[in-house]
């Protein structure tokens, strides 16, 4: 009998000792406002939720990647429009040479502006990014990662934005304005052949700028994917490793009944002694 005794208050004891561990558990729940403090409370939710940190921290590194070619490519349609604003003029300055009512000081003239021009497209072509970087590389464009397996470049290379097919073949933009300039004192055929130049870089420059707005395009479509990806699987984390508040706080109360009933059980109980068992 004595034995058994023992064993029951035992139990009794084990149970109020789980009970008040359950409570204690429940109550930091709430304060730290996390379910999951080690991995074993939740193997699948731990595991899921590791594969969603590294998630975060490769969406983070995209992001940054995205933005600064974000910065770049702004910054290349801004020199990429000036410079079609400048081939604006410099094709009306041609156009106007072309004419016979023009006399020699004034080409003259007009070949000084064209010259002016070409100085300002070769300022803007050699354009660097914050990091001193040229924003129309003389190599190879930089492709920048913005994703698993997904890489896009923020600007075309120089080669390609000013290099400009002419009646003579491949020239230097800024070349071909300045040649312009050259032609336009040399005869009515020169000074055709002038305009025809002119004309195809300022049509060049269009579609330049037409590729460069699809590339910016592009990677606002990257960010926009990736502001996504990092909400959502901000979210789903949150949700996988956050306290159900009122649903702990429902067990807790639940738990704390159960323990003040089995406590004042218990003092009832062992208030008898074994002379009171043993009647």
């Amino acid at each position: 009998m004595i034995n058994g005794t023992r064993f029951r208050m035992d139990t009794d004891i084990a149970r109020q000792t789980n009970l008040a561990a359950r409570i204690a558990r429940g109550q930091s729940d709430i304060a730290t406002g996390k379910r999951l403090q080690v991995a074993s409370d939740d193997p699948a939710a731990s595991a899921r939720i590791a594969v969603l940190r590294q998630q975060e921290i490769d969406t983070r590194s995209w992001t940054a990647n995205a933005d600064g070619a974000a910065s770049v490519a702004a910054r290349a349609d801004s020199a990429l429009g000036a410079i079609g604003q400048l081939l604006d003029r410099a094709r009306e300055l041609a156009t106007s040479a072309a004419s016979d009512t023009l006399n020699d000081a004034d080409r003259a003239g007009i070949a000084s502006e064209l010259v002016g021009i070409a100085t300002e497209i070769d300022g803007l072509g050699g354009e660097t990014d914050a990091g001193g970087a040229r924003v129309f590389p003389v190599g190879a464009a930089l492709d920048v990662p913005v994703g698993r397996g997904l890489t896009l470049a923020a600007t075309t290379t120089y080669a390609n934005a000013f290099t400009v097919a002419t009646t003579g073949g491949p020239v230097d933009m800024a070349v071909v304005l300045r040649n312009a300039a050259a032609m336009l004192n040399a005869g009515p055929a020169a000074r055709a052949t002038a305009l025809a130049n002119v004309t195809a870089a300022s049509d060049h420059m269009a579609a330049v700028r037409g590729e460069q707005g699809t590339r910016a395009a592009r990677i606002d479509s990257a960010r926009d994917r990736l502001v996504t990806v990092q909400t959502s699987g901000t979210e789903e984390r949150q949700a996988l490793e956050a306290t159900d508040v009122s649903g702990t706080v429902a067990r807790i109360q639940g738990d704390q009944l159960a323990l003040d009933a089995a406590q004042a059980l218990f003092a009832k109980v062992n208030r008898r002694t074994l002379f009171d068992l043993l009647g």
